[in-house]
């Protein structure tokens, strides 16, 4: 496997995918009762964005580099813009928190999270910044088949957030969408978050359609596009699709992704949607 997240952390789609994540957390948080967070593909955990990688690509600069300026920022933005700030305070000011260290950082005491990623590298990063933390259980194994295992968590509430290494797959995603189907058929109750890149618009048509077509009940797409999703060039945009969605959550996710691309694109057919695939009562 080749992906490295340590290339596009801090990028466009990360800032997206980070502040609806917070978003998420934020409904779950407001029941007393625990909830269980899990990242199948959980990366390092933190990121230098003044490390080799992240030079290379320098995809940082159209991402949180282009908020310094968040004046006005919706709440869920407001609050990843404050873990980033803590992650920085906490180490160097070229830190830029993943997805794990940003759900540690909403996690109660009663709550808990598991952290699944296949890479040595990166197991044993997520094993240095979290082996203090009796909440959080890091496991190196295949997120297609440790998900599948590993839920219902005990709290049986909870957010399931899933970016897996685009580079296995196929032009609408058919290995996604069969851990999508099996891990809502293990755990109907679940809340999930899965991030897709938005590069041709006919693979997306195909995605969509094939989770319409799974019996999932309540699915919302939310995209950020940075410029028409025609450019064959490379990354047009970004996408999360939110499976049982909290109430509320569509009309604060049409706020936040609008802020958000007018201050992280200037293309002037940059755009931001959010729409029900299936809403079945």
């Amino acid at each position: 496997m080749n992906y490295r997240h340590h290339f596009h952390a801090g990028n466009f789609a990360d800032v997206m995918k980070h502040s609806l994540q917070m978003g998420l957390m934020a409904y779950l948080k407001k029941k007393d009762s625990a909830f269980c967070y899990i990242d199948t593909h959980a990366g390092a955990g933190i990121y230098d964005l003044h490390g080799t990688q992240a030079q290379k690509t320098g995809e940082y600069q159209q991402g949180i580099d282009r908020l310094d300026d968040h004046r006005g920022a919706p709440v869920w933005v407001a609050d990843y813009l404050q873990g980033v700030l803590a992650c920085q305070a906490a180490g160097a000011r070229s830190h830029y928190p993943g997805s794990p260290w940003l759900g540690q950082r909403q996690l109660r005491a009663q709550d808990s999270a598991i952290l699944i990623d296949v890479q040595h590298a990166e197991v044993a990063s997520l094993r240095h910044y979290f082996h203090a933390d009796a909440r959080i259980a890091v496991h190196q194994r295949n997120a297609y088949e440790g998900l599948i295992a590993l839920i219902p968590p005990k709290e049986k509430r909870g957010l399931v957030l899933i970016d897996p290494p685009y580079e296995l797959e196929r032009d609408s995603f058919p290995q996604l969408v069969k851990l999508i189907v099996a891990a809502h058929k293990k755990w109907p109750t679940g809340v999930y978050g899965i991030w897709f890149p938005i590069k041709q618009r006919a693979s997306i048509v195909k995605f969509y359609r094939e989770l319409m077509n799974s019996g999932i009940n309540k699915m919302l797409a939310c995209e950020l596009l940075m410029q028409p999703d025609d450019n064959a060039l490379g990354l047009n945009g970004s996408g999360l699709i939110v499976i049982n969605p909290p109430w509320g959550f569509y009309e604060e996710a049409q706020k936040t992704l609008s802020w958000l691309v007018d201050r992280l694109s200037d293309h002037p057919q940059r755009a931001s949607k959010v729409r029900w695939l299936v809403n079945i009562e």
